[in-house]
């Protein structure tokens, strides 16, 4: 072998040698830049679904509570109309109550009703004909008609009719209290030596509407029977005692 032939193989060698990769080669850096980038990667990967389980949690969450803030709504607003309901019932229940406290009430407390009326001058007295008494000497709600001489009951209840008569001696007459057309008392009325007065009542249960007169049973109709002045008054009167 010559000498230039060994020479080159010697050299060859040597620079085959010297050409090893060292161990910081830029190869090794990008393998680790790319095992790097792999982790980074999946770490992002790991991270955007743990944020999309954390946003579908909260949108799960949202729903749920929004859900619930309906239910409860439409619960208040049921709760309000049936409240609304049960305070119209109980409104009702009161305005009755009260309504039926007003009637007891009403019928509870006996309203005045009272009259009494008297003659004028001395009186001739028909048998048969209603004894008109002319003048109202008090009237609280009544229906006392000067008129007609008759009371007419503004209210059902139990009702005390009086009636007094002075008459000249030794006269008399009948005198009848009706009501509707019926006879409640029938005193004789008889004028003594000193031109005494009689008087009589009667009680009696009269419906709202009835009338009730004075009437002359017996009399005379020639002359006057009933004598009147300032100190002998001849009256008629009424006064409800209770109401029904």
């Amino acid at each position: 072998m010559s000498l230039s032939k060994i020479v080159f193989l010697l050299f060859l060698l040597t620079n085959g040698r010297n050409c090893e990769e060292p161990r910081c080669s830029k190869y090794d850096f990008e393998e680790k830049v790319l095992e790097k980038m792999v982790r980074i990667e999946f770490q992002m990967e790991r991270l955007k679904l743990e944020v999309e389980q954390c946003v579908n949690r909260v949108e799960n969450i949202k729903t749920e509570v929004s859900d619930q803030m309906k239910t409860k709504q439409q619960e208040l607003e049921n709760g309000f109309e049936t409240s609304m309901i049960e305070v119209g019932n109980v409104t009702s229940e009161v305005r009755a109550k009260l309504l039926e406290l007003q009637n007891f009430k009403d019928m509870a407390v006996t309203p005045t009703v009272t009259f009494k009326a008297r003659l004028n001058e001395n009186t001739a007295v028909l048998g048969g004909r209603i004894i008109v008494f002319p003048t109202v000497v008090f009237r609280e709600g009544g229906a006392y008609n000067t008129d007609t001489g008759k009371f007419t009951a503004s209210v059902n209840g139990t009702f005390m009719f009086s009636i007094a008569f002075c008459v000249y001696i030794k006269k008399y007459f009948v005198v009848n209290i009706m009501i509707d057309g019926n006879n409640y008392s029938a005193p004789l009325i008889y004028g003594d030596d000193g031109r005494g007065c009689s008087s009589a009542d009667t009680v009696a249960i009269v419906t709202a509407g009835q009338d009730v007169w004075v009437e002359a049973q017996t009399g005379s109709s020639t002359g006057d029977i009933i004598y009147q002045d300032k100190y002998r008054w001849n009256t008629f009167s009424g006064t409800l005692i209770n109401r029904l």
